[in-house]
This record gives C-alpha cells, sequence and structure tokens, in this order.
C-alpha cells in the first residue's frame, strides 16, 4: 500500500520536472546566425556613427575611425521585427608613422538593437543601452531574456577591437597597435 502513495508523488515531481526544463528550454538565448550574420552591418555602421568625439578626434589626429567588435547573445523575433541582444567593445584608432594609435573606447556595453528587413536588407530601427553603476544588471535583466542576461552579466565578451584595427585601416595583420600616450 506504501508504494501506492508515491505514484502520486512521483508523478507530481515528473510533471515539475518537465515544467522546469520546458521553461530553461524555452527561455534559452537562440542565435539565428543568418539573421545575425545580415544584420551585423547595419548594426556595426549605427554603433559607430552614434558614438561620440574621442580623445583622438579632438587632439586633431587625421582619419579617426571607431573600430567595434560585437558579440551576438541572442536574437528575438518580434512581429515582422528582430530583437539582437549583443555586447560591443570599441576603440577610436587612428594611423601614425608605421602603426596605429588607439584613443577612447569602451568594453563589454550591452544593448538590444531592434531591426526590421528590407527589400535591401536590415535596418536599425531602435537601440537600447544598458544602464551605467547601480541600474547596470536590472537594466541588461529587463533587456535580454533570463539567460542571455546571466550570459552578459557573467562575462560574455566580444573580441578584443585591436584584432581588426588593422583591417579597418587596409593594413597587414601584424601592423603595430599601441595606445595613445
Amino acid at each position: 500500500m506504501g508504494n501506492v502513495k508515491r505514484w502520486p508523488v512521483l508523478a507530481g515531481v515528473g510533471v515539475v520536472v518537465a515544467a522546469a526544463t520546458w521553461w530553461i528550454v524555452d527561455e534559452m538565448p537562440a542565435v539565428d546566425d543568418a539573421v545575425a550574420r545580415e544584420a551585423l552591418p547595419p548594426i556595426d555602421e549605427h554603433l559607430r556613427a552614434k558614438l561620440w568625439a574621442g580623445t583622438l578626434a579632438a587632439t586633431g589626429f587625421p582619419d579617426v575611425r571607431w573600430v567595434c567588435t560585437q558579440k551576438v547573445i541572442e536574437t528575438r523575433p518580434d512581429g515582422e521585427r528582430v530583437k539582437i541582444g549583443l555586447v560591443a567593445s570599441c576603440d577610436e584608432v587612428t594611423k601614425e608613422g608605421g602603426g596605429l594609435v588607439v584613443g577612447s573606447g569602451f568594453r563589454r556595453q550591452p544593448m538590444v538593437y531592434l531591426v526590421e528587413r528590407t527589400p535591401s536588407g536590415y535596418r536599425v530601427l531602435d537601440r537600447k543601452l544598458a544602464e551605467d553603476g547601480a541600474g547596470y544588471s536590472p537594466s541588461v535583466k529587463a533587456m535580454f531574456s533570463w539567460i542571455g542576461a546571466r550570459r552578459v552579466i557573467h562575462g560574455a565578451s566580444p573580441d578584443d577591437p585591436k584584432t581588426v584595427s588593422a583591417a579597418a585601416f587596409g593594413l597587414p595583420d601584424d601592423t603595430p597597435v599601441r595606445a595613445r600616450s
């Protein structure tokens, strides 16, 4: 008779485990590689266009460019649009002598872009940035899925922009890159 009473408990535990598994899998951030690949060029262009005038530009260096790298955390359909959650790092870079000089920049900035498909590709509609300071964690949790937010908060990071700076100027990969002194 004792075994008969255990079956409802075991069945209940099974239902809870199945529901929790479904919920976690449903919340898993997915990256649609095709969407990300097609949407990143306009996102990168938007990101570089919306940055401030950095220290190199303010001191009169010629041909200053923002060089950015992004790590896509998730892509989430939003009706006819797509929300692309990512972490970006950017450097302000210019050529000097036979190398590159890095000025101001930032690392690991979480942001969510809202994009829509047009006949010519994706177009940026909006961008939200995570807040600084005490608002950082709550804003990341509001912007990303549960697991996407955990990835961001626990250190998801794009490549260092220095790794692509030379290519942005059409220079060889072994071009020296130094911080502005």
